[in-house]
């Protein structure tokens, strides 16, 4: 399962990176991703693991609980381990956004 298939079982509607301005369709809440790095361990020239880190970003105007539950159970169940931010409001949004950083 890619790290994408994952967020979809979410429920939320999920798009790497962002949507393109102007885009009338775009569901609010959701959930956008992208790569943010990789965690390696190496030693005497030698690969021993690497990791893939992300940054999850959830759009949303009303406060859902459920839903952040939801990202977290999926990210949980997933071997994902995480860190969340406050939620920060976008102004000139008129919306919120919780980051998830996986690491």
């Amino acid at each position: 399962m890619t790290f994408f298939e994952m967020l979809e079982t979410t429920g939320l509607p999920c798009v790497y990176s962002h949507y393109e301005q102007g885009r009338e369709d775009i569901q609010i809440p959701y959930l956008a991703y992208y790569g943010n790095g990789q965690n390696i361990f190496e030693a005497d020239d030698t690969f021993y693991w690497r990791e893939n880190q992300y940054r999850v970003e959830y759009y949303f105007i009303e406060k859902d609980e459920e839903k952040e539950a939801d990202i977290e159970q999926a990210l949980l169940d997933n071997g994902y381990r995480y860190s969340k931010t406050d939620e920060t409001y976008i102004e000139s949004e008129g919306m919120f956004v919780i980051y998830y950083m996986i690491n």
